[in-house]
């Protein structure tokens, strides 16, 4: 089974007030600064998960520590705060210095980050239409 088939059985922990509060910086008549703001965790993330995955492969545990604390700060502050949880567990296996146990954390990550996706792009599309 994909992430994909599962994520479609896995819903995402998002706290939604968090990104009701980014509506409150909406200017009058302005556009809504959340399909803004989503559109540019989705568009950062793809690249931060392939340096996670570079990261555990190569058994590069700095860089994995860089690239969870990087996922974990952008996660959170959209609210996804699973995903952003998972990332400081990730973060804290690198900064003691090892990638043991990653990769089984980061496909826990792989499958919250595309429950986080498919309600995110809702939420935009929704915002579209």
């Amino acid at each position: 089974m994909t992430i994909q088939n599962l994520s479609a059985t896995h819903e995402a922990t998002i706290d939604w007030s968090v990104l009701e509060t980014l509506q409150t910086f909406r200017k009058q008549g302005g556009p809504d600064p959340r399909a803004r703001l989503i559109n540019i965790f989705l568009n950062s993330s793809p690249p931060l998960l392939d340096s996670l995955q570079t990261a555990i492969q190569a058994a590069a545990p700095e860089s994995l520590a860089n690239a969870a604390h990087s996922m974990k700060s952008g996660s959170l502050n959209m609210g996804a705060t699973e995903l952003g949880n998972l990332c400081a567990r990730l973060e804290i296996i690198g900064r003691r210095g090892t990638t043991e146990e990653a990769e089984d954390l980061f496909a826990r990550i792989e499958l919250e980050y595309a429950a986080v996706e498919a309600a995110f792009r809702k939420i935009v599309s929704e915002q579209e239409n």
